[in-house]
């Protein structure tokens, strides 16, 4: 009943959030899209594997898409505490599901945000506990490698929490040649059917581009400030070093009982998890989310090899400063939504908690609505992709945020594409370290100033 009671009190106000996170901005239009039939990585473009965005195709609006991970916590937060009680003794697994079921839930690591992470926590959780119960059958090898593809349709960096099973397997099973190809096998085979699926549309070019090898590039670009960066040029090597150091050393305390089989199990799934977060050396809170099981579970995990539990702990606490991830505030959150709950504060001011831009993107939204059919399209010059879902209106181009036109210097494209589509509105966010001399152009041409909201002004396009 706690965990109830506790569940609904911290994930109760992330249904009310207004459309204020660029990313679940770009996960809303890009669903917005597929639902009215754009092909999504070929007329409409992010660079995730593409399960997140059926799901925001599927939910439609940011309440449908929090309450879509709401429902799936469910069940997430119930295969966390039969995992846990592999490890745990029943205090133990109490205590561990309490915390991982709050990081899960506040804003602290955006637990509460429909962001890739969390939704692979669930696919994620279901495939270690099937593995580590029913490691004697052949199809519960099948079952796990299917479900870790699933995850990785949902985001890249599970395929180390894969790669570190397959090495398990290949170390403690017997048949462990079947085994692995079974694992393999299913591990594939999900993003294998998006791979026909695109080719059979004509667009597995930017499937694959966009959904798997751009995520190299990615890799890189926070420290190189482009994605079409190389690998190495980010540290990745070093960090993949590092993480084959540690799997030897904790292979080795096993090997020598310094460490029990199951803490050595522990222990290399949180380095496997461990360099997923960090893979592309960016201070995203939300990236902690996949860490989540195994520190959950290392963090009450009672044994005599107390020194080395230290060391683990020791070594995430100083990624959190090496990389400087940033948190967000708990408290205020709760205390703004709970206020305005109880009409103690008015919706423009609960809006304004999430930027003081909120109510002026409500009014624009509108304005947009008012002045064009739900077949014109709109271009967003700027990184407000949640004026797409929040006005019900369609891009003109692929990409739907500047960010994405810069990165991959995509100037001339985006122009032939708006002039291909025209858009009846151009929102203009001036950004004079984003110089785009086409597009000023284009407006001078074609366009006329009808309003400004905000630093946002609004073009439309003359008759």
């Amino acid at each position: 009943m706690l965990y109830a009671i506790l569940f609904i009190l911290f994930r109760l106000p992330s249904l009310f959030e207004p459309y204020w996170y660029g990313d679940e901005g770009i996960y809303l239009a890009l669903g917005q899209g597929i639902r009215r039939g754009l092909l999504l990585f070929q007329q409409i473009h992010d660079n995730k594997p593409p399960t997140l965005y059926y799901l925001a195709a599927f939910s439609q609006t940011v309440f449908g898409f929090r309450l879509l991970l709401l429902l799936l916590m469910v069940p997430t937060i119930y295969f966390f505490n039969r995992l846990a009680k592999k490890f745990l003794s029943p205090r133990q697994t109490t205590f561990s599901t309490f915390l991982f079921l709050i990081l899960t839930s506040i804003p602290l690591i955006e637990g509460s945000i429909a962001n890739a992470e969390v939704f692979m926590l669930l696919p994620t959780i279901l495939a270690f506990l099937i593995f580590l119960n029913y490691k004697k059958s052949y199809l519960s090898f099948l079952v796990t490698g299917l479900l870790l593809g699933i995850a990785f349709t949902i985001k890249v960096p599970v395929a180390f929490e894969a790669v570190f099973l397959g090495l398990w397997i290949l170390i403690f099973q017997k048949h462990k040649i079947k085994k692995l190809f079974l694992f393999s096998f299913a591990f594939i085979l999900p993003i294998f059917l998006y791979l026909i699926y695109f080719a059979l549309k004509g667009a597995l070019q930017p499937f694959l581009f966009a959904a798997l090898l751009q995520n190299f590039g990615y890799l890189s670009s926070w420290s190189t400030g482009t994605q079409q960066s190389s690998v190495a040029s980010g540290g990745l090597i070093w960090r993949g070093l590092i993480l084959s150091i540690t799997w030897v050393v904790s292979f080795f305390l096993y090997h020598r009982r310094v460490i029990s089989k199951n803490l050595f199990f522990l222990s290399a799934w949180f380095f496997a998890a461990l360099f997923g977060v960090l893979l592309s050396g960016r201070p995203y809170p939300h990236y902690l989310i996949q860490i989540l099981p195994p520190l959950c579970l290392l963090l009450f995990y009672y044994s005599k090899a107390r020194l080395w539990i230290s060391f683990i702990l020791i070594l995430f606490i100083a990624s959190l400063f090496r990389y400087k991830f940033y948190f967000y505030p708990v408290f205020s959150y709760y205390s703004n939504f709970y206020t305005y709950a109880l009409g103690k504060k008015s919706l423009d001011s609960y809006r304004q908690y999430f930027g003081s831009e909120m109510p002026q993107n409500y009014i624009l939204a509108n304005k947009i609505k008012s002045i064009t059919s739900p077949e014109d399209r709109i271009y967003v010059w700027g990184d407000q992709s949640y004026l797409y879902p929040l006005s019900d209106r369609l891009p003109s181009t692929k990409y739907i945020v500047a960010y994405h036109v810069v990165d991959f210097n995509a100037y001339d494209l985006t122009i032939s594409q708006l002039k291909a589509i025209t858009p009846k509105l151009i929102i203009y966010y001036p950004q004079p370290s984003r110089p785009f001399p086409a597009l000023d152009n284009l407006i001078s041409d074609y366009y006329s100033l009808i309003d400004q909201i905000g630093p946002a002004y609004i073009f439309e396009l003359r008759q």
